[in-house]
């Protein structure tokens, strides 16, 4: 494993042989990777990193700027995990977004019937030092050009420490009702500082309630619906889309074009194709149906859509592509 020292100077970067770990240590960095990478809290994570180079470098201004946009992000993406989690409608949640409510009045409306616990602004506690030190010193900068002190980052840091702390505290105390959010955001270690690692392991079980196995990227592809959604972008391209088969375990399949500029799927009949790919196909279809749903990229060949087709998110039709909490394309069509 190879290291490399980041935010230096190019001319004196430099890499070191890193440990060598165990193999189920490697394994658990794979999985992060596959599942995490780029980070589902990227921009909060960064946003607090830049803030804390721009107060070491002398620059409150930027500092708290990016401070606030920090504390924003991670409560927007907290928001959206617990909905993913919910299986909520993505239309309604592209809904909620669309409302001109502040990030305080969301989190007001959003966190408090969710996950218990205090959330009023007004009432002692880090969601009142989150408004008052952090959130508002923010828009004086942003609005005002107030430029905050050392003292007023200082606290402000402080309750970004907090605020972060609160929601995993919250969030373990609801590691049941949200324990996709709360073992993506608190993972083992942050369960395990708050004295709740066994107790969450064995809510999952009894609950039956195991994560998918990469629900990072089901949040992402799930996020990217919603963003969809909100930009009004509703039709696929067939010009564009690519010729699917799906087979299922009970012998049956079904066609779809998957237009993945758009991020839409629609069902068509079964095409006529030319006879070489015909015949592969046969052959596809003669094997034995597979364990678990199947798609196939069918290629060269494009559909000519002569009637209209009802255009849906890439996920409810492949199962190669899922997204929400509990994956639906993965059950069969019903025999006839």
């Amino acid at each position: 494993m190879t290291m490399f020292v980041a935010n230096q100077d190019e001319q004196y970067a430099s890499s070191f042989r890193g440990p060598e770990l165990p193999q189920e240590k490697l394994k658990q960095i794979s999985q992060a990777f596959n599942d995490y990478s780029p980070n589902l809290f990227t921009a909060f994570s960064d946003m607090r990193r830049e803030a804390r180079l721009a107060y070491a470098c002398g620059k409150n201004l930027s500092a708290i700027i990016l401070a606030g946009a920090a504390a924003e992000a991670l409560l927007s993406e907290i928001m959206l995990l617990m909905m993913w989690e919910e299986d909520l409608d993505c239309a309604a949640v592209a809904k909620i977004l669309d409302t001109k409510d502040t990030v305080t009045k969301k989190v007001t409306s959003q966190f408090a019937g969710r996950l218990g616990g205090q959330w009023n602004t007004k009432q002692p506690g880090p969601i009142r030092d989150w408004r008052f030190n952090l959130a508002d010193l923010r828009n004086r900068a942003v609005h005002g050009g107030h430029t905050p002190d050392d003292r007023m980052i200082q606290t402000a840091f402080e309750s970004l420490e907090a605020l972060e702390r609160y929601i995993g505290d919250r969030l373990a105390a609801n590691m049941r009702e949200y324990p996709a959010t709360t073992q993506i955001f608190l993972g083992a270690e942050g369960l395990a500082r708050r004295g709740k690692i066994t107790a969450f392991q064995q809510a999952v079980r009894q609950d039956n309630s195991y994560l998918p196995p990469a629900p990072g990227q089901y949040f992402r592809r799930w996020n990217e619906e919603v963003t969809r959604i909100r930009a009004g972008c509703h039709v696929g391209s067939a010009e564009n889309a690519d010729l699917f088969l799906v087979r299922y375990p009970n012998g049956l399949h079904s066609w779809f074009i998957q237009d993945n500029y758009s991020g839409l799927a629609a069902q068509v009949a079964p095409p006529v194709l030319e006879e070489k790919l015909a015949a592969q196909i046969a052959k596809l279809m003669s094997d034995a149906p597979p364990p678990m749903p199947m798609s196939t990229v069918i290629r060269p060949h494009r559909v000519a859509l002569g009637t209209s087709v009802m255009w849906q998110t890439i996920g409810e039709l492949n199962p190669a592509h899922p997204y929400r909490r509990w994956q639906i394309c993965l059950i069969p069509p019903r025999l006839v």
